[in-house]
Parts: structure tokens; C-alpha cells; sequence
């Protein structure tokens, strides 16, 4: 995939009002190009003298025909065979040629907002997302060093990459669990001129404090017991190459100084050993908390900060991936079928709704582990609803609705709704408090303040 060489994406939006425009430029953070259309007439003048890659038109507030609808999409796909559409209509979908089936998503009301961005990202990305039930497409493209699913919003994250891999600084890769932060690192090394040396990587968190100097900087025989020869560290097996040092702010004082001096000196020494040893290698560090709360709160050490901090790299969480959840399904699809003989060739549009409503708190990771459980306990060609979890279906609201369960309605005041939508929030990630805190974007205190206010606790 050469980033280099993608153009800002160009949108137009037919609407009488200004809501998905609105939406669009709010979600997509400005990158891309969009222009709108009170008109279909206005639009189709708009398209003819510069074709747009994406048309993203709602017919409710002026419903055409279902005639007229084939025809203009005729007309779009006439000057631009390029050209994705996604239409919301109430009508049903008409029949149109198979190429411009293809590159046609239907959308019928109620839509949700979060399955119209993820449509609008999937159609950025080159490739259709229909709501009706859709073949599994095998060539999921958007394939980075390993990183898939590359949407819009992922984009300025492979720039970065490629930035941090001219320069031989530290880099700080910050993000959420699961959004794939090792992939980062190892993407960063892959593309620098340490690619041909080793990459080791280190979860800190996962190796017990008085064992961590000894991991990270080897020991001499007899350091402790049962150490009955020397062994190298991982900072020496990384010679001349990168080591990624994950859950960084799970370390503790003494190893945050042993870390600042290897930083600082570039030298380690040995548990028990007598003299330093240089060591040539780059370091990546990575974490999934607020860094920045850490060194306010004095619980992570300034001086270190600023030294891994020299190139920052933050990857976004999958709700905000707009396009990437249908890519990364068809992809641990086609995985899952070859690893366990299935051939699941479609998702039904419930299956899709519900997998682009859920916030996804454990993000890349937790799709993978869905679509393998769903895989498994398939016994179709079709992944349907009833094979994803109940946390996953609960966050699709039109279910609610149909259910007459919807929690949230017209008449209640702004403290029941927001009561309701923290415990719609607890509901979707099994009751994980530190989870709902990062998807409603406050910090734990302030939720648990707000639950024990609601009488929730």
C-alpha cells in the first residue's frame, strides 16, 4: 500500500438539511474534501464537472421514485466509474447492473449514525458495504506491514509510521487495548534501516518486578538463585536492532531509572556484573493508559517521559475506524474458514448492523475473538445474529425497538438519559467499569460519581 500516493478523498452529500454533512466533517476529523447538494439536479452538475469518489445521498426529506434512483445512479456511474454511492432511502432497493451493484450501499431507515460512518469508511476504502445479507469479500485490501483494515482514519497513522521509521529517536505509541499497538512497533522497525537486525518484544507488564532487571538487562552467574550461568538480556539479544517495550507504565521506580539511564548513557549493566555494557539499539514503548495523567499524578516518572516521548504515535480505537470493521470481518472470516474448514461466504444484514453499532472496547482484538467464536459455532454458509454475542446484539437500538425495550425516549429528562445510556454502556462491555469510562470518555472517578449519584453501584 503506498500512502504516498492517496489523494484526499472527495465527498459529495445530497441533502436538504445539513445533518450528514455535519456528521461527516465532525467524525472524519477533515480528511477529506466534501461539497453538498440541496438537489439531485445541483448534484449531478456537481459530479459532471468533477467526478467525486463518494456520493452519499438521502432521499427521505424528497423521496424519488425507485426508477429515478437506477437512473441517477446511471448517470453518477456514467461520468465516473470510480464512483461509491450510498443512498438512505425508505424505498426498497431497485434493481441495478451488476458493476453498479456493486458499488451501491442501501441503507433503509432508522439509520444509526455509527453504521452510516462505517458504511461511508468502507466505501472510501474501495469497497461496498450493502445492509442486505453480502458475500464475504476474500481481497480485503488496505494491508500495511501487517497492519490491516487501513481506513481513512488510519491513514495519518501509517504516515507517522513511515516518519518515525527515518529517524532513529524513541517513539511512544499510546492507545487503547487491542487497537494494535505491536503492530505499530513492528511496522515502524520493518521500515527502517534496523530492519535487517532483531525485534524483541517485552510485555512489562506481564514479568514480575524482581525479575524485570534481569530480563531486560541479563545477569552474571550466581546473581540469584538458581542463575547457574550468564545469560544477555534483552537489550543485548537486540543489538543493532529494536526492542518494543509494552505496558511501559506498569513498571515500577526503580526499573523507570534503570530505563532513563539505558536511555540516557546507552549502556546497561548486568544484575551482579562489574562493568557497562554499550548497547546500539532503538526503543519503542507502548501503553494503554493516559501517560500524560500519569506524570501529573506523579506516578510515572517526567525525566523518562521526555525521553521516550521524543516521536508520539497514537492509534485510534476501532469505533473510531470508520470503514474498518467490514474489512477486518471478511479478513478473520476467510482466516477462520481456512483454519477450521468452514465456508461461511456471507453476513447477514442484522450480523453487519449489530458489528458496526458496538463500540468495540477491546477493539481490534475483541472483533477477531467474535468472528472466530461465530465461525466456530456456524453450522451455515451465512454468519447470522444469533451467533454473536449478547453484548454485541444489545448495542444495535433498533433490536431494542423492536423489542419494545428501547430505554431512551422522547419526554425524559437529560439526567435520566444519560443515567440510561451509562448503564446501555455497562450493558455493552459486560459491566467493566474502566471499559465503559474510555468509550464514554471520562475517567473512572467521574463514572463512579455518576453511578453512585444514579444509585447504580
Amino acid at each position: 500500500m503506498d500512502i504516498k500516493n492517496i489523494e484526499t478523498p472527495r465527498i459529495l452529500v445530497i441533502e436538504n438539511s445539513a445533518v450528514a454533512q455535519t456528521l461527516i466533517e465532525q467524525r472524519f476529523n477533515g480528511g477529506l474534501l466534501l461539497e453538498s447538494a440541496p438537489t439531485l439536479q445541483t448534484a449531478l452538475n456537481s459530479h459532471k464537472r468533477k467526478p467525486f469518489d463518494l456520493v452519499v445521498w438521502d432521499t427521505r426529506s424528497a423521496p424519488p421514485v425507485s426508477a429515478e434512483i437506477a437512473d441517477s445512479v446511471n448517470v453518477f456511474s456514467q461520468n465516473s466509474i470510480d464512483t461509491q454511492i450510498v443512498i438512505i432511502s425508505n424505498l426498497s432497493e431497485p434493481i441495478l447492473r451488476k458493476d453498479l451493484h456493486q458499488r451501491c450501499s442501501w441503507l433503509q431507515p432508522p439509520v444509526h449514525e455509527t453504521e452510516l460512518l462505517e458504511v461511508i469508511g468502507q466505501a472510501l476504502c474501495g469497497g461496498r458495504s450493502h445492509c442486505a445479507s453480502e458475500k464475504v469479500n476474500r481481497d480485503t485490501g488496505g494491508e500495511f506491514e501487517g497492519i490491516l483494515g487501513i481506513s481513512l482514519s488510519m491513514r495519518p497513522v501509517i504516515q507517522q509510521i513511515l516518519e518515525a521509521a527515518t529517524v532513529n529517536v524513541p517513539v511512544l505509541i499510546s492507545g487503547e487495548t487491542g487497537t494494535g499497538k505491536e503492530l505499530v512497533a513492528a511496522a515502524i522497525h520493518k521500515c527502517s534501516q534496523r530492519k535487517h537486525g532483531p525485534y524483541l518484544t517485552v510485555n512489562l507488564g506481564a514479568i514480575a518486578p524482581e525479575l524485570i532487571a534481569a530480563e531486560l538487562f541479563g545477569h552474571e552467574r550466581g546473581a540469584y538463585t538458581g542463575a547457574s550461568e550468564a545469560r544477555p538480556g534483552f537489550f543485548e539479544q537486540a543489538q543493532g536492532g529494536t526492542i518494543f517495550l509494552d505496558e511501559i507504565t506498569t513498571t515500577n521506580e526503580k526499573t523507570q531509572v534503570s530505563l532513563l539511564r539505558v536511555l540516557e548513557t546507552k549502556t546497561i549493566r548486568r544484575v551482579r556484573g562489574e562493568k557497562d555494557v554499550g548497547i546500539d539499539v532503538r526503543v519503542i514503548a507502548a501503553t494503554n493508559e493516559n501517560i500524560d495523567d500519569l506524570v501529573r499524578s506523579r506516578r510515572f516518572r517526567e525525566d523518562l517521559y521526555y525521553r521516550l516521548d521524543v516521536f508520539r504515535l497514537h492509534v485510534p480505537p476501532l469505533r473510531e475506524r470508520h470503514g474498518a470493521i467490514a474489512l477486518l470481518t471478511d479478513h478473520f472470516i476467510s482466516r477462520f474458514n481456512e483454519m477450521y474448514g468452514k465456508q461461511v461466504l456471507a453476513v447477514s444484514a442484522n450480523a453487519y448492523r449489530s458489528l458496526r453499532r458496538y463500540p468495540w472496547p477491546g477493539n481490534v482484538r475483541e472483533l477477531k475473538n467474535v468472528i472466530q467464536r461465530a465461525i466456530l459455532t456456524a453450522k451455515t454458509a451465512e454468519l447470522t445474529a444469533d451467533l454473536l454475542p449478547e453484548r454485541v446484539l444489545a448495542a444495535d437500538d433498533s433490536r431494542c425497538t423492536k423489542n419494545n425495550a428501547q430505554p431512551i425516549q422522547l419526554g425524559m429528562t437529560l439526567a435520566q438519559v444519560e443515567k440510561e445510556f451509562i448503564k446501555m454502556t455497562l450493558a455493552s462491555v459486560g459491566g467493566s467499569k474502566m471499559k465503559a469510562a474510555a468509550i464514554l470518555r471520562i475517567s473512572r472517578r467521574a463514572l463512579y460519581n455518576k453511578l453512585g449519584r444514579f444509585g447504580l453501584l
